[in-house]
């Protein structure tokens, strides 16, 4: 998705449109490693303006490509937050 990281506490992801737009965000811990649950994946496709979990799901296993993802992310974003 060619995020930009920021680090702190934790990661910190924003997705930047060809304009250099920040079209959403969202963060993961930096503790253990293991499997994202439901709520977390959920939570993440909402932060990012997915339309539904599956979305982010297809976007890391890269079933969905960063022009359509960013087409949906920009449709459902509101224009003064990010």
């Amino acid at each position: 998705m060619r995020a930009e990281r920021q680090d702190s506490g934790d990661w910190y992801y924003i997705i930047q449109n060809k304009q250099g737009i920040a079209v959403s965000s969202t963060s993961i811990s930096k503790g253990a490693k293991h499997t994202l649950g439901s709520a977390r994946v959920s939570q993440m496709a909402r932060q990012l303006y997915l339309n539904k979990p599956s979305l982010l799901v297809d976007l890391v296993s890269c079933t969905l490509n960063r022009e359509d993802a960013l087409k949906i992310m920009e449709a459902n974003h509101p224009p003064e937050k990010i």
